[in-house]
């Protein structure tokens, strides 16, 4: 899983799809209005300060036009993000082949 700085970037990224989709710039207050939290939420999304809960971040994808595994870096469903989210932020998650040198 991408780390808040990384999901941050995929965020913006999700705002330039849906602006090249529709022709014209999507804000950051636009995104805010549709998802239903404020301008300075999205600004410290967008500067990876967080990590969003589950429904926030399902709701930004579907506005924005794109899957969970484009903000997430994997596919991942609702109770592992927030197991991995859970009492802080997670860096990233560890396949087994980075473990055989241990």
């Amino acid at each position: 899983m991408n780390d808040p700085k990384t999901l941050g970037y995929r965020v913006r990224e999700a705002r330039a799809v849906r602006s090249r989709r529709s022709g014209r710039e999507f804000t950051q207050k636009m995104l805010a209005a549709k998802i239903g939290e404020t301008e300075k939420w999205v600004k410290k999304l967008e500067r990876g300060e967080f990590y969003p809960d589950w429904d926030s971040l399902t709701l930004l994808a579907d506005t924005c036009g794109v899957d969970m595994e484009f903000l997430l870096g994997e596919d991942l469903d609702r109770g592992r993000y927030l197991e991995i989210v859970k009492g802080g932020r997670a860096a990233r998650t560890v396949d087994r082949e980075e473990l055989r040198g241990y």
